[in-house]
């Protein structure tokens, strides 16, 4: 590990546990600050740095560039918190009550919520309101620049100007059919039936089960790890959903979830990776492994490689217009996704390279 790479992650702990900075030699900040960037929890690092005093403070100029990206950060936020407003108002008008999904209330679980960086809106309604609810939306008030319209499966996509909102039919889209019925039964008892209601700064609005974030913010870390590629940010949303939940959480619950959808050895490889790396203490780490070590070593290379999403795997960056070529490149990439999480996860890693194909020749 680099020098800037062990800065960054002192700075990362300090964030995420709202603990004192402990930083030996000069902080190459340059280096620091475009690792966060990478990972998307630029806003985090701004902060925790922006409260340091003495030699390892940072200068005028890069203060200044600080600020500013904790100043949009939080407009963003200020802007999607206006939209979310609007929408839950109008859907309940209507009988529908949407479960927030990922960003918003991840955030709420960070020591400063207004520092975790995201850029849109997820709201799960279900199949039998998803229709009605798209329709609301789409008419909603309020001057907001529209932009495209997409029907992506399971949630239906709708931008208001530059941000925005997913509203989901389903939580997430499970190709193979027993697997997917496992799903359902998971989302039925964590989506339907055992919500929680928390505040978000004056609006009350439903969670799903404790259980469910902590099940659900991993599986998505996992369908991003097998599809584009996951950054420190979405682990720290699953360490920072754990502490906050420590002790609450139901664990024959989320074993049996867990089990079921042959998720138990990559939470467990990802856990040490969150303890050792993020500073998660063991005890609130679920079945936590120290056998996992090796594993989680070519993790850590995957995930410093491949930053927030795989947008660091260079390759998958150019799209040739060309239809043809296209269709290539997207076969090419495949093989480079499978090169990247091989190693980690030979088995899955091969399972996610034949769909990725299968769907691929379908296009």
């Amino acid at each position: 590990m680099s020098n800037a790479d062990t800065q960054y992650f002192s700075l990362l702990r300090s964030a995420l546990w709202d603990e004192p900075v402990s930083m030996e030699g000069p902080m190459d900040w340059d280096a620091v600050m475009l690792t966060a960037k990478r990972h998307a929890n630029q806003a985090l690092l701004c902060d925790v740095a922006s409260h340091m005093t003495g030699d390892n403070r940072p200068s005028d100029a890069m203060l200044g560039k600080m600020r500013t990206v904790m100043r949009n950060n939080l407009l963003s936020q200020m802007n999607l918190k206006q939209i979310l407003v609007s929408a839950v108002d109008i859907l309940r008008q209507h009988d529908i009550e949407p479960v927030l999904l990922k960003g918003f209330g991840l955030a709420m679980l960070y020591p400063n919520p207004c520092l975790r960086q995201f850029g849109d809106i997820d709201l799960f309604v279900g199949l039998e309101n998803f229709h009605e609810a798209c329709n609301l939306l789409r008419t909603l008030p309020g001057g907001y620049n529209w932009g495209k319209e997409v029907d992506a499966g399971h949630h239906y996509n709708i931008e208001f100007g530059s941000y925005p909102m997913e509203i989901h039919r389903v939580s997430a889209e499970v190709e193979d059919p027993k697997e997917a019925k496992t799903y359902a039964s998971i989302e039925r008892e964590g989506l339907y039936d055992n919500t929680q209601h928390v505040d978000l700064e004056g609006l009350e609005i439903a969670l799903p089960s404790k259980e469910f974030v902590a099940f659900y913010t991993f599986y998505h870390v996992w369908h991003h790890f097998l599809t584009t590629g996951v950054g420190w940010r979405q682990l720290s949303d699953v360490a920072v959903a754990l502490h906050a939940y420590q002790g609450q959480l139901d664990l024959d619950k989320l074993r049996e979830w867990l089990s079921a959808m042959h998720l138990m050895r990559p939470w467990q490889v990802f856990g040490y990776l969150m303890v050792e790396q993020l500073g998660l203490p063991k005890a609130e780490m679920p079945f936590y492994d120290s056998s996992c070590r090796r594993a989680a070593q070519r993790l850590y290379r995957n995930v410093m490689a491949v930053g927030n999403f795989g947008r660091d795997i260079r390759f998958k960056q150019r799209h040739p217009k060309n239809k043809l070529l296209h269709k290539i490149h997207t076969i090419v990439g495949i093989f480079v996704d499978f090169f990247y999480r091989v190693r980690v996860f030979p088995s899955e890693a091969f399972s996610e390279m034949c769909a990725s194909f299968r769907r691929a020749m379908c296009k």
